[in-house]
Formats: structure tokens, C-alpha cells, sequence
């Protein structure tokens, strides 16, 4: 959990803390008394970060409350079956998508062809009129009958 959420807590058990450190360094052995026993740390002047004040509040902004693993958990499946989902229709559409524009590309394809076969028979046709047309035009006064019978 974010420290920033427990901030009260922390610093209400660090204030007990801070009193059992205190009652313990006043605490003597037994048969000795302050006079004959060296403190283990000078309680008048302290640079612990224990020892300061704290404040209630927070110095941190809260955070919203992380949701718990279980509800995390299938949170993130229901994302992600959700997303899978979603993924593999749109899988499925552009490939629909590309089936149809690979048919059209090919019905073109095949019109094209057509197309060209059409234009290749009707000029092999004019050719072999314009050739017909030149034979029967053509001068035959100075061939010799052999040539004229061809």
C-alpha cells in the first residue's frame, strides 16, 4: 500500500515507538543511577528523525486506492479477452477488406485480358483486310503467268 495512505497510522505507532525508546534510555540497571552510568545516547540533543514532530497531515498527495489483486486480475482478462476480441475482428474485417479488393484486382485482371484479346483480333482482322485490299490492287501487267496465277 502507498506509505502516503497510511501516514496516520505510521505516525501514531512511530510517536508510541518514540515513547518506548525514551522510557528505556531512562531505565537503569539495577544498583546504578544516572550519576554512575553512561547514557547510551544523549536524550537533550538529538538529530533522530524519531525524535522531531511529526505532523498528522501528509506532505505527499493521497493516491486513489490501488484495487485489489483478484479484482486487478480479472480486471486485465476481461481487458484483454475484450481486447483480443476487438483485435481479431479487426483481423477479421481487413481481411475481408483484402479478399474483396484482391477479387476486384482480379476481375480486372481478366477484363483486361479480354479487352486485349478483342483489340489483338480486331487488328489482326484490319491487317488482313488492308493486306487483301493491296493484293487485289496491285498492278499484275508485269508479272508473268506464274506469278499471276499465286
Amino acid at each position: 500500500m502507498a506509505l502516503s495512505s497510511r501516514w496516520k497510522l505510521l505516525n501514531k505507532e512511530m510517536a508510541k515507538w518514540r515513547d518506548a525508546l525514551a522510557k528505556a534510555m531512562n531505565l537503569y540497571r539495577s544498583g546504578e543511577n544516572r550519576t554512575n552510568e553512561t547514557p547510551l545516547r544523549d536524550s537533550t540533543t538529538s538529530d533522530s528523525p524519531l525524535d522531531s514532530p511529526m505532523s498528522e497531515d501528509s506532505p505527499i498527495q493521497k493516491e486513489p486506492r490501488p484495487i485489489g489483486r483478484k479484482a486487478a486480475k480479472a480486471k486485465k482478462a476481461g481487458n484483454s479477452s475484450n481486447h483480443n476480441s476487438k483485435f481479431l475482428e479487426e483481423i477479421a474485417r481487413q481481411n475481408t477488406i483484402r479478399i474483396e479488393m484482391e477479387q476486384k484486382r482480379q476481375d480486372m485482371e481478366v477484363a483486361i485480358q479480354a479487352e486485349c484479346a478483342r483489340e489483338k483480333e480486331y487488328l489482326r482482322k484490319k491487317d488482313m483486310e488492308k493486306t487483301d485490299r493491296e493484293i487485289m490492287a496491285m498492278d499484275t501487267s508485269h508479272m508473268s503467268p506464274e506469278t499471276k496465277q499465286y
